[in-house]
């Protein structure tokens, strides 16, 4: 008996590692373009959905999903409403999951697939350079162990449970099937994965080990144990995190709850539709349809109830202070090319900061010593954030782009770092940036990602309105309307602010050349022509 259970042990693990490869290849195959389908095809709630079943499908990991549009949400790639729909389909896709451990179960020796699986894995790795073919070659690697755990899963269930009697949970009534469901939402927990949690429950109900109806119980608790996940995700998170992980749980629970309510018609007609239009009654088979069904409720439930719900929760969760970061937190790191995008977002934000704290400080005639310690602290919370990116495995093209990102941060901290040099020009002469205060008003004053092309005649202006500048000083030094001393200290200044708005400029348009590398099939890209770096280059001289 021991024997066996350690058996049944070890199966668990094979199926959490199989999951783990399966996810993380079926993810490394679907690349950058997977961000592109969830920002392109989710418009409508009908089509957010389709798109959550169908990557649900395709990762075999609905908390992956979950992370994912949380991060998308935050970076304004999805709509809070958009994001809503695709975690709905995301919670039906994963139902599906189950028909598979049903179908396969019951149709085939799963050991015996198993090992072919894993010879063409060993292909794959051996022959393929390609990125997207060693992903594949990951999936199926865990595939074959998922079917591998689940065969000795079922072995050890025909050995270990055959004298424990499940059905006495069943004589408890509503208490036994509450404790079911517990148990669903502990074990979900526990191994992180509700797919596990699914597969086990089906072996068990198609040995006989445990009853259709304590089975179904800890498949809705299964659900609830997802949220989870999202729950986790969302610590020390934004407000949009937040937001999206509660209409999350509130899917999954109101869902539980109506399940556990309508359990025993829902069996019933569950049992119903497999007879009439499957011809199956196998107890496995009919699980993973109750799965399916009860999950497809959920969504028709939700459906009229998240415009009010999503009404109601931006109203909830404070926004954050202007020296923690709008969008970033850990659900953006779970894919690079979206942290990449957060971060160039971020970067242009913290831009934005910087310029508006040197517009008051020609206005005020002063430097808010505060306003810049917070600006210094947003810088340290973006270089954070990038340190922890850089550990995070990427493509060549995505490390590229980080590379990128660490210079326009350093752009930042010197732009940054010279305030308190400028503001001392201002104990001299309390006008002194009169000729900078427009070009900083524009910048301050755009919206978020700003326009290149008025960035640019922004700042050519500025140069143009500088060059007249130092004409009038060497006129006004030729002519002794102003002594030599004098004259040096303006050019002094106009040398000392040209390094600053150069570094500046420099960082906000690399910025938005990132996010436009994002998005070329938007209208706005098509719209703007594209700018050249030999362009911005001589621009900025």
């Amino acid at each position: 008996m021991w024997s066996d259970l350690f058996m049944g042990l070890g199966a668990v693990g094979l199926m959490l590692l199989g999951i783990d490869w399966m996810t993380r290849g079926l993810k490394r195959a679907a690349g950058p373009s997977f961000m592109q389908i969830l920002q392109r095809w989710t418009s409508t709630p009908l089509q957010g959905i389709f798109i959550g079943g169908i990557s649900t499908l395709a990762v075999q990991s609905s908390a992956a999903i979950t992370v994912t549009v949380v991060g998308f949400a935050n970076a304004n790639i999805l709509s809070l409403s958009a994001a809503a729909f695709v975690i709905y389909g995301s919670n039906l896709g994963s139902s599906l999951s189950a028909w598979m451990v049903a179908v396969v179960g019951g149709s085939f020796k799963m050991d015996g697939l198993a090992l072919p699986i894993l010879g063409m894995t060993v292909i794959l790795k051996l022959f393929s350079k390609q990125s997207r073919s060693q992903g594949i070659g990951e999936a199926l690697t865990g595939i074959a162990l998922l079917f591998l755990g689940l065969s000795y899963l079922k072995l050890s269930f025909d050995s270990v449970f055959v004298n424990v009697d499940f059905a006495y949970l069943t004589s408890l009534g509503v208490a036994g099937l509450l404790l079911s469901m517990l148990a669903g939402i502990l074990l979900t927990v526990a191994m992180q994965s509700s797919l596990a949690v699914v597969a086990l429950v089906v072996t068990a109900v198609s040995t006989g080990s445990v009853p259709l109806e304590v089975g179904a119980a800890v498949v809705i608790g299964s659900n609830v144990g997802t949220t989870s996940t999202a729950l986790l995700a969302t610590l020390s998170a934004t407000a949009t995190a937040k937001r999206v992980a509660s209409l999350h749980v509130l899917f999954n629970v109101l869902t539980a709850i109506v399940a556990m309510l309508a359990l025993k018609p829902l069996l019933w007609g569950v049992q119903g539709i497999a007879l009439f239009v499957f011809r199956d009654t196998q107890p496995e088979f009919i699980l993973a349809l109750f799965h399916t069904v009860f999950n497809a409720l959920g969504v028709v439930l939700m459906y009229p109830l998240t415009p009010p719900l999503i009404r109601w929760l931006e109203t909830r969760f404070k926004p954050p202070t202007p020296v923690t970061s709008f969008t970033l937190d850990q659900s953006s790191l779970a894919i690079p090319s979206l942290a990449i995008k957060t971060m160039s977002l971020e970067g242009m934000r913290a831009g934005q900061l910087i310029a508006r704290q040197a517009l008051m400080m020609g206005q005020q005639h002063k430097l808010d010593s505060q306003l810049l310690e917070d600006n210094k602290q947003i810088l340290q919370n973006l270089h954070l954030y990038i340190a922890k990116l850089a550990q995070q495995d990427m493509s060549a093209k995505e490390a590229e782009l980080l590379h990128q990102l660490v210079q326009n941060q350093l752009r930042l901290s010197m732009a940054l770092q010279q305030l308190p040099g400028l503001a001392r020009h201002l104990t001299q002469d309390p006008s002194a940036f009169d000729l900078e205060i427009p070009y900083w008003q524009s910048l301050s004053n755009s919206p978020l990602p700003p326009d290149p092309v008025a960035l640019r005649n922004a700042y050519r202006q500025f140069v143009h309105d500088r060059q007249q500048r130092k004409q009038l000083i060497v006129q006004d030094v030729l002519h002794e309307r102003i002594g030599q001393e004098s004259g040096g200290d303006d050019f002094l200044k106009l040398a000392e602010t040209r390094r600053f708005n150069q570094q500046l400029t420099k960082a906000l348009l690399a910025f938005i050349k990132l996010q436009s590398s994002f998005d070329k099939q938007t209208k706005r890209t098509k719209e703007t022509p594209p700018d050249t770096a030999d362009e911005t280059e001589t621009l900025l001289q």
